[in-house]
């Protein structure tokens, strides 16, 4: 499990990076290409560090947006980083087209399908009371 401050290099390092700027920065379709990476190629370790950066930073950033609305998260305490990326890339696999639209939106498609958020319930409406006449 990589460390809080290699995660946060390995996204300092990213946002420094010229990319060609679209709604989120990042699409879908690089996160796949990173996550996806050849295990033979020479960069095969940045890049993972780089997807399983992305995914995890984009997580936390949907808790922690849930929190300040009051909201718990949805993902299980016990899910791993690496579960994270599996869910992320099969999704992604799944959904070629999706992969157009930013990176962080299908990073949040991907956990609300596999770790859907419960519909909260509504209070029982209260009965009114009638009076009876005397």
């Amino acid at each position: 499990m990589p460390t809080a401050k290699l995660v946060f290099s390995t996204l300092l390092v990213t946002a420094l990076l010229p990319t060609a700027a679209h709604a989120g920065f990042y699409s879908g379709d690089q996160l796949y290409a990173v996550c996806t990476a050849d295990k033979e190629g020479k960069d095969y370790f940045e890049k993972s560090y780089e997807c399983v950066g992305y995914i995890s930073g984009a997580v936390d950033a949907f808790n922690t947006t849930r929190e300040a609305n009051h909201l718990k998260s949805c993902i299980p305490g016990g899910v791993t980083i690496n579960e994270l990326r599996t869910t992320t890339v099969n999704y992604l696999s799944r959904n070629p087209i999706d992969r157009k639209k930013s990176a962080s939106s299908q990073v949040f498609a991907a956990t609300r399908k596999a770790w859907p958020c419960p519909t909260p319930k509504k209070a029982p409406a209260k009965k009114k009371r009638v009076r009876k006449k005397r």
